[in-house]
């Protein structure tokens, strides 16, 4: 029919015209009592399929009655129910004692051929009273009860939808910018590093080796912004940015890292969250490679198993027991910039009860992160 509140407007288009209800509702008032009264004709009803038109016309009085009640159930919608029950109530009640005398005279004049204005002015019956034109006002009072009773439930009905509407976008815009959030958490020190580190090259004169480190670089950052972080992209998109990420970190650690692969071919075709793996190979560099004088190694693999997807990353890093004595929340926490607690926050935002993530740790040394994923094909 029309909003409820201001607040949904939003859904004015998706709601049936007031008019349009209002005047179907009347107009299904007399063909059903246009039929009623035609298959139940006999002595009591003697127009049969005639008794139409003064319903007809009885109908389009009470439905220029029942307009007004529109504007002042408008006014009284934030009314406690107590209240607004009385004014739904009283409102109906005064409809009703004016639509009531009406009805009966044009019944009266249809069916019986009396006409009522006439007696009133003293022609024809001599005991015919005032009171007789209100016969059949709670008749009347119920009529008008019920328009306000649907004019209220179609209301309230549009009124749920437009705000479950409004939940589900606000829901929806909430879980888009904490992803967004957690995936643009890029590490300053990273960056800080990455920086130095090519600064130091240049110092140095190694100007094509510290060249190629800012040109992967900005490979790197380009494909971290430019990605929807709401979206999913192939395993091998994602091993590819890692390769940028961990080609940048071998130009500062040389020799003291080493990077080892075993992802099945098949896997590189299932989609993963952009930039899943690459803040946990960070992790195993701020916390182990970088601890490391020599020998530091960073694992990465991919498989399938159990219609699951598993990721994991290792290292060999000497904080294992360390890391490990703490409960896993204080890992969590310890952990990078975007770090594993990001990660999880992500996870449970793009599969909420519906991925596997744990810490463990590795052998003979270091820790090994393992994610479980439902598998997704591009």
């Amino acid at each position: 029919m029309e909003p409820a509140s201001s607040q949904a407007k939003n859904s004015d288009q998706k709601k049936p015209s007031f008019w349009l209800l209002h005047w179907l509702g009347w107009l299904g008032y007399v063909i059903i009592f246009t039929l009623d009264n035609t298959f139940l004709v006999g002595a009591y009803n003697r127009l049969g399929i005639d008794v139409g038109i003064p319903l007809f016309f009885s109908a389009l009085i009470a439905a220029v009655l029942t307009i007004p009640l529109r504007y002042i159930y408008q006014r009284c919608w934030h009314f406690r129910s107590s209240r607004l029950m009385a004014v739904i109530l009283f409102a109906s009640l005064i409809v009703a004692l004016i639509w009531t005398p009406a009805k009966n005279i044009i019944l009266w004049k249809f069916v019986e051929n009396f006409d009522a204005v006439q007696a009133l002015a003293g022609e024809g019956e001599e005991n015919f009273s005032v009171l007789t034109l209100f016969m059949t006002v709670s008749y009347s009072f119920v009529m008008v009860l019920v328009w306000s009773t649907l004019y209220f439930s179609i209301n309230f009905y549009y009124r749920l939808v437009s705000e479950k509407e409004q939940h589900l976008v606000a829901v929806r815009l909430s879980h888009s910018a904490q992803i967004k959030m957690l995936r643009y958490q890029i590490n300053p020190h990273f960056l800080f590093n990455t920086l130095n580190a090519i600064s130091t090259l240049v110092l140095k004169g190694c100007k094509d080796k510290a060249n190629g480190m800012l040109t992967r670089l900005s490979t790197f950052l380009r494909f971290s912004l430019d990605n929807d972080p709401e979206k999913k992209i192939r395993l091998y998109e994602e091993l590819k940015a890692l390769m940028l990420y961990l080609e940048i970190e071998k130009t500062r650690f040389d020799e003291r890292l080493s990077v080892r692969f075993e992802v099945e071919p098949r896997t590189e075709s299932m989609l993963v969250p952009s930039l899943l793996l690459q803040p946990l190979v960070e992790n195993c560099i701020k916390y182990a490679i970088s601890k490391m004088a020599v020998d530091g190694m960073v694992e990465i693999s991919a498989r399938l198993s159990n219609n699951l997807l598993h990721l994991e990353v290792a290292d060999n890093g000497p904080d294992a027991e360390i890391a490990l004595s703490n409960n896993r929340g204080n890992v969590i926490e310890k952990s990078s910039g975007v770090g594993l607690r990001n990660i999880k926050e992500r996870l449970t935002v793009l599969y909420p009860d519906n991925y596997q993530f744990s810490v463990h740790k590795n052998i003979p040394s270091g820790l090994r992160v393992v994610i479980e994923l439902p598998i997704e094909e591009s």
